[in-house]
């Protein structure tokens, strides 16, 4: 809101008074009333204000048809004259002027010709607005008339150049006041494609750099495009030849566009600066710009036609200065400065305001402007000049300001500012209105103003009358007076009571009253204090790499009376601007009091502020976010001080990203390898020395590293080349060592090419055998030199020189080498073995003399073998070996990991870098008897319901005669655990009997085989009567649509083991097992009934294992009928039902038909053929005389047999079949099931053996062999 202070507070009453009487008498002196919208008076008059009217300059064309606006409000209707160039001009007296009543604003209508009905429009326009109270002028307008803008006619001659050549294609398009829109297209209307090569100017020219084969055209055109015209004219097309040339050549660059190294240019304020530069040159020129003395100013600068045009929005004087452009290419640069300039037409400092005022009060109207050059000014009274009209004393001008004293009615009028320079005019009217209003208070009554501890609040009274109404605020009791005491209370011109640092004790009723002395109007108001909001937790600043998660925290508390429920989320900002979440984007999250900003990247970065706000105050909080990143490429490579072998280079370094550069590697290429490029060196300055190697060619790059990693590659340095020389050093790694008896090879390691230091380089090799004086010498490219013809392994000094055709290397340094070597002579003697333990001894031997090695020596090898136990006979076939290298003059070595009670033999061997030497003779050691392995087998069986029989066999690994087993065993039961109990065996005993066994009971084993040297580890088993696992052999099943039959074979010799039969559906989730009754292993036959047709299911056989059910046998079935997922598809709707549905109709057809053809000529069948078909063509044998797998003759298409039988599980089955046979039975079987399945008929008697079956057996029925016929459909007990 705009205040003005109207008082404050005081220690004193009277002092108060006074400062508030001279406060009113000087506020009456300056201040201007404005007459609100809502203050209600009749019949109240108001000076004319111009509300519209057309712009400053209007070029119009012949064919427009031209509107010059003048509107204004005024009460009483205000009248409307015009002045053309000065003079009196009447609209309405013209034919072709469309004028409006009630308006100022007229219209010229064209008759589409440009002759002087046309042109006397031209000239500069004002309108002036009256009415009783004064006169408003608008600006001064210029109309410019023109006709349609035309290209004259005229022949182009064609542009010939050679390839490589520069080109500028003249646009000059036809003048006019507003510049038109350039295009250069061709004949087909298609724009001629531009490039940094081809580039068009902002004269309309179009350059070429340097011309190519692919620039020849006929019909370059340039199309100029008049916008307020609403027309495009073209010019005459354009050829251009471009010829083939032998010679082109690079050039240097040079500018077409501006000339000369520097030239002036004038920019107005708050318009937009241009800046071109246009070069010619081969390669086609880079352009760069440069603010000499200062930097571009920032947001604002905009580049343009591939850097080309500079344009700098919005110019302030600040941009004055000079601003360079640079063109460049490989051959060298020029440059050309641009000294700017920067004035303005005059503008608005603070413009003379319209304002109401009462009588004797005295006026201020100020006209601030600036400019450049400094504007004149010039003030009028209703269109007249000042000093033309008024001679009245009380009228003054000070500077810039117009000053009224004592004004009264009669001076009301509108006043004009205008101020002009060379550049522009402005004018701006305020009328003074100096008249008598009553008081009113335009506030509302009885308002509740509620603002938050240590705020401001302003209590309104706001109030309008002419002269300014009187004021006085009172409070619980407080006068005014009493109420401005406080300092933290000042009271308003408009009448606001304005309250700084509220506190609690401020709140209370207020009240406020307009002009006490006469109307005496008042309104009362509330003032209430909260809390106020304040962010507790405030976000930090936040250093995070590009990529990662930022994540600010804000947390607040609030006065507990803004909010009924939750309180709010804070607000963000970033850099000011309110952050919002949107549904498409995942760049911010606001997680309750947290902002997430995700994958961050450089344009993330900024101030992020948190705002936690209340409907009366708020409180905000900052964080800086800083993006890390590697920084970029540094740039502006410099070679500088070449001295022959070194060369100082430096560079500007780039954006570092907020994260410090380390260091910079500087890489270097040569001619060498051209495109590869290796580090040279690093460093922690923008400058570095470089030594270099003589005769290279060099190019430098450089890369900056931080924290956050590596930058990009510079671009590469200039070229510098180093002069040759002779070496700088020799090779390294020099050696010599032969790989035959009578050779020696030298090698070493190769000087890389950038150390060459010059052409014709080659290595000089020197040799001679130790104690001679004469060497050997020989030239090589190679690292690598053969001396043949020499002794076997004798020493020779070795000299390697690097030469070149600037002559040798430094002094090389003299090294020892050896001739190749020989096997070794000698075998080690005096081999001898101690034991440490029954499986480690150690081997010793006297070492061969030195000079039988012929060699390096490099150790001794011990190659040792196991011949045989010493329980078994001698063998003839030979033994792995195995060996221990000795390394160096050792003459020990330990043998470990021999197995007892064994036959070994070692023998040495020395050896050197050719090989082993002879053998030394094999020496035989026994090792000493161990203790035996664990037994390789124990068993544990329960042929009854009292006894165990526990089995075992002998150890794999006797490591020596075997003296016995031991046995420890232990009762476990509900009680807890008996003791172990011991039972030794003599070697042959392989079984033991455990009788008295309580069925209930777990039994525990531990057996240990024992020798000589101790007992071994043992072997565990455990077990019991009660859960033993039945042996069960010949497992089967067969299913029908609500059954499934399983059927089994007890295994010879076991005994009865009673066990249960689960079953789960598998097509119910989380359906549990349905346990059935308890059946015997002897039993040999089980029917689980009422299940589901078509449905899979799950069958197992348990027993019960202490306290849980143990599983011994699993299998899945699926009951006859349709499977309930094909049910469940709606297969009546597929095509395969359909077409099965439609074949099955048709054959039915085909049947019928058969039916009666057969009929009708007295057809007869056997019916002793359907008898014997219903004959089982094979039967599984059974146990005890019963009965083996048949099918049933009435319920055959009812039941599908299942997937197959089953084996057994437990092990040692026996093969399948018995002694009885379903062969050995009639071929007559009067089988019936009833409808579940259960058997009701009876066999006939057992068929002796050989006779004849009904349908013969082509084997016993097994899950190997099944029957293929018939399905097997139920088992018979």
């Amino acid at each position: 809101m705009d205040y003005k202070r109207l008082g404050g507070g005081g220690p004193r009453i009277w002092a108060l008074a006074l400062l508030q009487v001279l406060v009113l008498c000087v506020s009456r002196t300056q201040a201007a009333l404005q007459i609100p919208l809502d203050y209600k008076q009749e019949n109240l008059m108001t000076p004319p204000v111009i509300t519209e009217q057309s712009p400053r300059t209007q070029a119009v064309y012949s064919s427009d048809e031209i509107v010059l606006k003048c509107e204004a409000t005024a009460q009483p209707q205000p009248t409307f004259r015009w002045t053309k160039d000065g003079q009196f001009f009447d609209p309405k007296a013209d034919p072709q002027l469309v004028t409006h009543a009630g308006s100022g604003t007229f219209s010229i209508i064209s008759n589409g010709n440009s002759g002087s009905s046309f042109q006397k429009y031209h000239g500069t326009y004002r309108c002036f607005v009256s009415n009783e109270l004064g006169t408003a002028v608008s600006s001064e307008i210029r109309l410019i008339t023109e006709s349609l803008p035309k290209w004259q006619k005229e022949t182009i001659a064609p542009i010939e150049a050679e390839v490589g050549e520069s080109v500028v294609l003249h646009c000059n398009p036809p003048v006019s006041t507003a510049p038109p829109q350039i295009y250069w297209m061709n004949i087909n209307l298609q724009h001629i494609t531009q490039s940094p090569r081809v580039t068009q100017g902002r004269n309309g020219n179009l350059y070429f750099s340097n011309v190519e084969k692919s620039d020849t055209k006929n019909d370059y055109m340039c199309h100029a495009r008049f916008i307020g015209a609403r027309t495009i004219v073209q010019k005459e097309p354009i050829e251009l030849r471009v010829r083939d040339s032998n010679s082109v050549k690079n050039r240097r660059p040079r500018l077409l566009m501006p000339q000369g190294e520097r030239s002036s240019y004038l920019a107005l304020r708050g318009h937009s600066l241009e800046l071109e530069c246009i070069a010619e040159g081969l390669p086609t020129p880079e352009i760069a710009w440069v603010r000499r003395e200062g930097v571009m100013p920032e947001g604002r600068v905009i580049l343009e036609n591939f850097n080309r045009l500079l344009r700098i929005e919005n110019i302030t004087e600040s941009d004055d200065g000079e601003y360079q452009c640079t063109v460049s290419n490989q051959e060298g640069r020029e440059r050309h400065i641009y000294i700017v300039s920067v004035e303005a037409a005059p503008y608005w400092v603070k413009q003379p305001e319209n304002g109401v005022y009462g009588p004797g009060e005295t006026v201020r109207l100020d006209c601030d402007v600036e400019g450049k050059p400094k504007p004149s000014i010039v003030w009028k009274i209703n269109g007249e000049p000042l000093t033309d009209t008024d001679s009245d004393l009380r009228h003054s001008v000070k500077g810039s300001s117009l000053i009224l004293h004592s004004v009264q009615s009669r001076d009301t009028s509108v006043f004009q500012c205008e101020a002009n320079n060379t550049h522009g005019t402005i004018l701006a009217n305020a009328y003074v209105y100096v008249i008598n209003l009553p008081a009113q208070i335009l506030s509302p009554d009885h308002q509740l103003y509620i603002v938050a501890e240590g705020q401001e609040a302003f209590l309104d009274c706001r109030n309008f009358g002419a002269p300014r109404p009187e004021v006085t605020w009172s409070s619980d009791g407080k006068d005014s007076f009493s109420i401005l005491e406080d300092p933290r209370v000042s009271l308003y011109t408009n009448g606001t009571l304005h309250l700084i640092s509220a506190t609690r004790e401020d709140s209370g009723q207020f009240s406020c009253t307009v002009n006490p002395e006469a109307e005496n109007i008042s309104i009362s108001a509330t003032l209430e204090i909260r809390n106020k909001t304040v962010i507790v937790v405030p976000p930090g600043d936040q250093r995070v790499p590009r990529g990662d998660t930022a994540v600010f925290s804000c947390k607040a508390q609030y006065d507990s009376r803004h909010f009924h429920s939750k309180q709010p989320d804070p607000m963000w900002r970033r850099n000011g601007r309110k952050i919002a979440e949107t549904a498409d984007s995942s760049k911010y999250v606001f997680d309750g009091h947290k902002l997430v900003i995700d994958a961050v990247e450089e344009q993330d970065e900024g101030v992020y502020t948190c705002v936690a706000a209340s409907s009366i105050d708020s409180d905000e909080a900052s964080g800086r976010l800083l993006v890390l990143d590697s920084p970029d490429p540094p740039a502006d490579l410099e070679l500088s001080d070449s001295q022959g072998r070194s060369v100082i280079l430096s560079w500007t370094p780039g954006n570092d990203h907020n994260s410090p550069v380390l260091e910079y590697v500087i890489e270097y290429s040569t001619m060498l390898n051209q495109g590869v490029w290796s580090e040279l060196t690093r460093v922690n300055e923008t400058s570095a020395l470089l030594d270099l190697f003589p005769f290279l060619k060099y190019r430098f790059r450089v890369i900056a590293v931080n924290e956050q990693g590596k930058s990009g590659a510079s671009e590469p340095s200039d070229s510098i080349e180093t002069p040759s020389s002779a070496p700088d050093s020799n090779p390294t790694g020099v050696r010599g060592e032969g790989n035959q008896t009578d050779n020696m090879i030298i090698h070493w390691e190769p000087i890389r090419q950038l150390q060459w230091c010059g052409p014709g380089f080659k290595y000089q090799v020197s040799w001679r055998q130790a104690g001679e004086s004469e060497w050997h010498e020989a030239y090589t490219e190679s690292p690598v030199f053969v001396v043949t013809g020499t002794p076997p392994f004798t020493p020779y000094h070795i000299r390697v020189r690097a030469t070149n055709e600037r002559g040798p290397g430094p002094e090389p340094d003299t090294i020892t080498g050896y001739s190749g070597e020989d096997l070794p002579l000698s075998s080690p003697v005096n081999v001898a073995v101690e034991f440490l333990n029954r499986t480690l001894v150690n081997v010793t031997w006297s070492p061969v003399p030195r000079e039988s090695v012929r060699g390096h020596l490099k150790g001794y090898k011990v190659h040792y073998w196991r011949s045989r136990s010493l329980l078994e006979r001698p063998k003839r076939h030979a033994s792995d070996r195995f060996s221990v290298t000795v390394a160096g003059g050792r003459s020990h070595a330990l043998l470990s990991g021999l197995q007892p009670f064994s036959v070994y033999y070692v023998e040495v061997r020395v050896f050197n870098g050719r090989g082993e030497g002879p053998a030394s003779e094999p020496l035989r050691f026994d090792t000493p008897e161990g203790v035996p392995g664990p037994p390789a087998s124990l068993s544990l069986d329960s042929p009854s319901g009292s006894l165990l029989i526990l089995q075992w066999q002998p150890p794999l690994q006797p490591n020596g005669n075997l003296t016995g087993y031991e046995l420890h065993y232990q009762q476990i039961n509900e009680s807890g655990n008996s003791d172990l109990r011991d039972v030794e065996f003599k070697p042959h005993e392989l079984n033991w009997t455990v009788l008295d066994v309580d069925p209930r009971s777990l039994y525990r084993f531990y057996l240990k085989a024992r020798t000589s040297a101790g007992a071994g580890p043992h072997v565990f088993i455990e077990g019991l009567l009660e859960g033993a696992l039945p042996k069960l052999d010949n497992i089967s099943m067969v299913s029908g649509k609500t059954y499934t039959n399983i059927s089994w074979v007890p295994r010879e010799g076991s005994r009865d083991v009673e066990f249960q039969i689960q079953y789960l559906n598998k097509h119910r989730s989380n359906s549990p097992w349905q346990v059935l009754e308890t059946v015997s292993s002897t039993q040999s036959f089980y029917q689980i009934q009422n299940l589901e047709p078509g449905t899979s299911y799950r069958v197992r056989f348990t027993v019960k294992n202490r306290t849980d059910d143990m599983s011994f046998w699993e299998h899945s079935i699926q009951t006859a009928g349709p499977v309930l997922s094909e049910l469940h598809e709606g297969f009546a709707t597929q095509g395969w039902f359909i077409g099965l549905i439609s074949a099955v109709v048709l054959l039915l057809l085909i049947l019928l038909i058969g039916c009666f053809i057969k009929r009708s000529r007295g057809g007869k069948y056997s019916v002793k053929a359907k008898e014997e078909g219903q004959v089982d063509s094979e039967a599984r044998p059974m146990k005890d005389e019963t009965f083996g797998e048949y099918r049933s003759l009435e319920s055959e298409n009812e039941e599908k047999p299942d997937s197959g039988s089953q084996t057994s599980i437990i092990a040692d089955l026996k093969p399948l079949g018995s002694d009885d046979s379903l062969a050995d039975y009639g071929g007559s079987v009067d089988v019936q099931f009833n409808e579940d399945g259960s058997f009701i008929g009876q066999y006939s008697d057992k068929k002796e053996p050989g006779t004849a079956a009904g349908h013969e057996s082509s084997g016993p029925a097994s899950p190997v062999n099944p029957p293929t016929d018939v399905p097997v459909v139920g088992l018979l007990e």
